[in-house]
């Protein structure tokens, strides 16, 4: 069986080899308006979704020349979406969602669209907070795409494209971006503080990758804001039983805790894994264990601190991309 990135491929290939001569014009490269594309996990939370728009609304007024897309990398999310498109109850009841929700596509299909309208300078921005699973693929498939060449020059499909790094860098992340998260969560420390409650964020984490960076942000976030902050993750340890653990070794620790997601959205995870009614869940283990449990059901993206991050990553891509298509003698 061929992958299904290596069909995608294959058809981009099509796409660009195999034109009639009357249609050829159609694929040269023209000046046309750069484009973004704004690439997320998704959520299927309509209450959750702001925090992805409100990015989007922060890339669309820094950078006003470009057209700006919105994709999610979740193959479950999309089609939740996408079954939500003729469900004429669910519209009714949420009159704000934005029409492209309803067919929104992953990363390689919009870029494939983008192409349709004729060669142009992308820039791919992943909204995830860490380089794991799902921004390593991201960033795999916009290299692959960017080195992926035709026989004739002109027909290149992607000849200026590149992807910019999620919230905190890449590896164990970056001094500058690190500390730009720290800055970023400065009012969660602040209500925590304010509340006597310790603060746990909880990410998402991979399963099978180690991300050391959870760790460099928990010590930067204890040296700024003090020592009762702790960092656990969904998909792989520490999770809310050593958490529990950690803090009930301190005798100082209060007996109050403030639950935070820290993803771009408050979705499944946030309403569910963390604040949920079952037993399995973050704050039911917490209240188990004898503490006072508040949540804060806000996603980082709804953070416009945290947004300008991303602004910032995209601010720091298009030079070098720009620099691809200025020495690009077929531009």
């Amino acid at each position: 069986m061929i992958p299904a990135f290596l069909t995608a491929l294959a058809l981009l290939a099509v796409a660009a080899l195999v034109v009639p001569a009357s249609a050829a014009l159609a694929f040269e490269r023209k000046p046309q308006k750069p484009a973004i594309v704004l690439a997320a996990f998704g959520t299927t939370e309509p209450e959750a979704l702001d925090a992805i728009l409100n990015i989007d609304r922060k890339v669309k007024a820094a950078f006003p020349g470009y057209d700006v897309h919105l994709a999610f990398t979740s193959n479950i999310i999309r089609d939740v979406w996408h079954g939500r498109a003729g469900d004429a109850a669910f519209k009714k009841a949420n009159p704000n969602i934005p029409a492209e929700l309803y067919t929104i596509n992953n990363a390689l299909t919009e870029l494939a669209k983008i192409q349709e309208d004729g060669a142009r300078l992308v820039l791919v921005q992943s909204l995830h907070v860490t380089d794991g699973e799902e921004y390593t693929d991201l960033a795999k498939l916009v290299d692959a795409l960017d080195k992926y060449n035709t026989v004739k020059s002109v027909l290149k499909p992607f000849p200026w494209i590149g992807v910019g790094e999620p919230a905190l860098g890449t590896g164990d992340g970056q001094p500058a971006y690190l500390d730009r998260g720290v800055r970023a969560l400065a009012p969660l420390a602040q209500q925590a503080k304010d509340a006597g409650a310790v603060l746990v964020l909880m990410g998402h984490g991979n399963e099978h990758m180690t991300q050391q960076i959870y760790k460099k942000l928990e010590a930067a976030l204890r040296k700024a804001y003090g020592p009762q902050i702790y960092i656990g993750t969904v998909e792989s340890p520490p999770h809310a039983p050593e958490i529990i653990a950690a803090i009930q070794k301190d005798s100082a620790a209060p007996k109050d805790v403030l639950l935070a997601p820290l993803m771009i959205v408050a979705g499944d995870h946030a309403r569910n894994d963390m604040a949920g009614d079952e037993d399995d869940s973050w704050a039911s283990a917490f209240r188990a264990a004898g503490f006072n449990v508040a949540t804060h059901l806000q996603g980082l993206g709804s953070n416009d601190s945290w947004a300008d991050i991303y602004v910032e990553h995209l601010k720091a891509l298009e030079p070098s991309v720009k620099a691809k298509q200025s020495k690009d003698p077929d531009r």
